[in-house]
C-alpha cells in the first residue's frame, strides 16, 4: 500500500513544484508557453470598444486596438487579422472595468482572477468529494489552470461557478446554487444544461434562477443595448462556430464532420442536433443518476459533461467542466472506478495545446498522470511508470507527426481585411488557411480528450438506466452517500 503525504505536505509539494516551473521558464525560454494572454487580448479590446460605445464585434476597432504595442512578455495581435470575442454583452461588462486600467496591469489583474477561480474549484472539489486534495489539483493544474492562464480565459470562472453550484445542492442551498451558475453564463453553453437542470429539478431554485436571468439580461441591455444584443444573437454566434469549423484544436463533433468531409452547414447543423440530443438525454438523466448514486451535486454537473460530447463547438479550456462530473461518478460508482480514473487522467491534459504551451507540458504531463494514475486507478510503481511513460509516448508520436511548416497568412489577411464586417470575417480567413497543417498530429492530440469524454457520457448512461454490474455506495440517513476518503 503506498502511504500518500498529509494535506500539510502535499500543498508544499504544489507550492515547491510551482516555484520549480517558475525557474525553469526564467532559465530556459524554449519551457515557455506562446501568445500569452492571446484570449485575453480579445476580450480586454472588446471591452475597451464597448466602454468607448463602439461594436465590440466588428473587425474595427477590435483588431487596432489588438495590435496595439505590448509589453515583450505579451501576446499582440497578428496584422489584419482581429481575433473574436464571442461572448454576450454581459460577459464583457467586466472587461469595460479592466479596460480602463493599462494593459499590463489589467492582464496582471485577469491573471489574478483566473488563479483563483482555480483555487477555489480545487477547493471546492476536494470538499465535494473528500478525494486526496494531490489528486484533484493535478486534475485542474494543467487544463484549468496553466492553458486557460496562457490564453486569459474564462473558462476557469464557469468551472468554478459548476463547482460550487454541485456544492450547493449537495447543501441543500439552491438559491446559492442558482448565483452560482449565473455566474457560470461567462461561458453560456456550458452554463445552460447546468442552469436548465437546476430549473427542471430544484424548484426551490427557480425563483433565484429567473432574478439572475433577468439581471443579466438587464445588463446586457445596460451595456449593449438591444441591437447589439441581436447582432450577438442572430450573427456573432453562427458566424463564430462557422469560422472556428476547420480550427484543428477544435473538439466539437462539427469539426470533427467538417474533418471528413462534410459540408459546413451539414456539420454545423449535426452538431447543433447532437448539443440538443445530449442535453434531452443528460436532464432526464441527471435525477435518475442523482438519486441512484444519492449525490445530488450530479444534477447539475451531469449535463454540463455530456453536453460537451459532441455538439458545434468546443475548445479545450471549456472540457475541465467535465471533470466535476467525472470527480463526483468516480467517487460514488466504485465499479467504474478504473475507467473513471482513466478517464480523468485524458481529460486533465491539454493535447491539443502542444505546440503553444513550451516544451514543459509533455513533463508536466507525464507527472499529472503519475499523479493521477497513482490516487485514482493503480497505485503499484510499475503500473504508475507505465502510464506516466504512455502520456510521454503520445506526446513523442505527435511531434513525429508534425511535418510541415505552417505559411505565413499575412498575405491572404492583407488582401481580404474588411474593417466593418464582424471580426469572425477575418478569422475565419486565418484558421481556414493555417489549419490544413499537421492535421495528423492534432488528430491524435484530440482523441484522449474525446474518449475521457465519451467515457464519462458513458459511466452516467449506465447508471441513469440501470445497467447490470455497476454498485453505487449506501446512502446515509440524510440521503447522501458516505463521503469517507478513499483508502490509498
Amino acid at each position: 500500500m503506498v502511504k500518500v503525504p498529509g494535506p500539510t505536505t502535499q500543498r508544499l509539494a504544489a507550492v515547491a513544484a510551482a516555484v520549480a516551473v517558475a525557474a525553469l521558464f526564467y532559465f530556459r525560454p524554449q519551457t515557455r508557453p506562446a501568445a500569452l494572454m492571446r484570449d485575453f487580448n480579445a476580450f480586454y479590446c472588446a471591452g475597451t470598444a464597448l466602454d468607448r460605445g463602439a461594436d465590440p464585434y466588428r473587425a474595427e476597432p477590435l483588431g487596432s486596438c489588438e495590435r496595439a504595442p505590448r509589453p515583450a512578455w505579451l501576446n499582440h495581435g497578428i496584422p489584419n487579422l482581429s481575433a473574436p470575442a464571442p461572448l454576450p454583452p454581459y460577459a464583457l461588462a467586466p472587461f469595460t472595468a479592466l479596460a480602463r486600467l493599462p494593459y499590463a496591469f489589467a492582464a496582471i489583474a485577469w491573471s489574478s482572477i483566473i488563479l483563483l477561480a482555480f483555487l477555489v474549484t480545487v477547493a471546492v472539489m476536494q470538499r465535494l468529494t473528500n478525494l486526496p486534495f494531490v489528486a484533484i489539483a493535478a486534475a485542474f493544474v494543467l487544463g484549468d489552470g496553466y492553458a486557460a492562464w496562457t490564453l486569459g480565459q474564462v473558462a476557469p470562472i464557469a468551472v468554478a461557478a459548476i463547482a460550487l453550484a454541485a456544492y450547493f445542492v449537495a447543501h441543500d442551498r439552491p438559491a446559492a446554487a442558482a448565483t452560482a451558475v449565473a455566474l457560470a453564463t461567462i461561458e453560456p453553453h456550458v452554463a445552460l444544461p447546468a442552469a436548465l437542470a437546476l430549473f427542471l429539478w430544484c424548484p426551490r431554485a427557480r425563483i433565484a434562477l429567473v432574478l439572475a436571468g433577468v439581471t443579466l439580461g438587464a445588463i446586457s441591455i445596460a451595456v449593449g443595448g438591444w441591437q447589439l444584443n441581436l447582432e450577438y444573437l442572430r450573427q456573432v454566434l453562427p458566424a463564430h462556430a462557422l469560422s472556428e469549423l476547420a480550427n484543428s484544436r477544435q473538439l466539437s463533433l462539427a469539426a470533427v464532420l467538417h474533418r471528413i468531409g462534410a459540408s459546413d452547414a451539414l456539420a454545423l447543423r449535426i452538431g447543433e442536433i447532437s448539443y440538443a440530443a445530449m442535453l434531452a438525454f443528460s436532464l432526464w438523466a441527471a435525477p435518475v443518476v442523482a438519486r441512484r448514486t444519492s449525490c445530488p451535486a450530479l444534477v447539475v454537473t451531469l449535463p454540463v459533461a455530456l453536453t460537451l460530447v459532441g455538439g458545434p463547438f468546443g475548445h479545450v479550456v471549456q472540457v475541465a467542466a467535465a471533470l466535476p462530473c467525472a470527480f463526483l461518478l468516480y467517487r460514488n460508482v466504485p465499479s467504474a472506478r478504473v475507467a473513471l480514473g482513466l478517464a480523468i487522467v485524458a481529460l486533465s491534459i491539454p493535447w491539443v495545446q502542444f505546440s503553444s504551451l513550451g516544451t514543459v507540458l509533455p513533463v508536466a504531463a507525464a507527472a499529472v498522470t503519475a499523479v493521477l494514475a497513482a490516487t485514482l486507478v493503480d497505485r503499484r510503481p510499475l503500473a504508475i511508470a507505465i502510464a506516466a511513460l504512455g502520456t510521454l509516448g503520445i506526446f513523442e508520436a505527435i511531434s513525429l507527426l508534425v511535418t510541415q511548416r505552417v505559411p505565413d497568412a499575412t498575405k491572404a489577411l492583407a488582401a481580404a481585411y474588411d474593417p466593418h464586417a464582424l471580426a469572425q470575417a477575418s478569422w475565419a480567413l486565418y484558421v481556414g488557411f493555417v489549419g490544413p497543417w499537421n492535421l495528423a498530429a492534432f488528430d491524435l492530440a484530440r482523441l484522449p480528450t474525446w474518449l475521457g469524454l465519451i467515457a464519462v457520457a458513458i459511466v452516467g448512461a449506465r447508471v441513469a438506466i440501470g445497467a447490470p454490474g455497476l454498485q453505487v455506495p449506501a446512502s446515509t440517513k440524510r440521503g447522501y452517500p458516505s463521503h469517507r476518503p478513499t483508502e490509498v
